[in-house]
């Protein structure tokens, strides 16, 4: 695949998983009803991206999908807030898993990448909480976090476990 085709092909796949992240945020969730929480699997599809693309690309795509998410869901004031921890956690992710092309989306390197992120996304909105409302409140909100970085790790390894099945990296990554 030449250098041009290569990009548009990250291009539209950031896309289509900003779109993916911002959907299964915004419109597949559960209100808490603690500070317009809610709790959603969207965090799933970060991870797929971050097997899927290259670095910049897929946190392009966690900045844009999970900013978006929040537009779209009413909760316009966590939008730079989770755009910023989303493609964060990104790199978390990113940091333990390595090798996007050749690791198995199920393997026991991407669990513990994202169950990482997953802490990272837990206190992430913990200090953002705590600046946007108070500290004390914040805290209320950890559970739901917890519940939901644990819920989109099983949705991931679910969704891992069918993408490796398929053999879908060898069909993505065919030149």
């Amino acid at each position: 695949m030449n250098k041009n085709i290569k990009a548009l092909h990250n291009t539209v796949l950031t896309a289509l998983f900003a779109a993916l992240i911002a959907v299964a945020t915004a419109f597949i969730k559960f209100n808490t009803g603690i500070n317009n929480g809610y709790l959603h699997f969207g965090d799933s599809f970060i991870y797929t991206a971050a097997c899927i693309l290259p670095l910049p690309y897929s946190c392009a795509a966690a900045f844009i999908g999970g900013g978006l998410a929040d537009l779209l869901a009413g909760a316009a004031v966590w939008a730079p807030f989770t755009a910023v921890i989303k493609a964060v956690n990104v790199l978390v992710f990113r940091a333990v898993f390595k090798r996007a092309r050749t690791e198995r989306f199920a393997g026991l390197r991407s669990f513990a990448a994202a169950l990482l992120s997953g802490v990272f996304t837990v206190l992430g909105y913990l200090l953002s909480e705590g600046l946007l409302y108070s500290f004390p409140t914040a805290v209320t909100s950890v559970p739901f976090s917890i519940i939901q970085a644990v819920g989109s790790l099983a949705v991931f390894m679910l969704l891992g476990k069918a993408l490796d099945k398929i053999d879908f990296k060898r069909k993505i990554y065919r030149e």
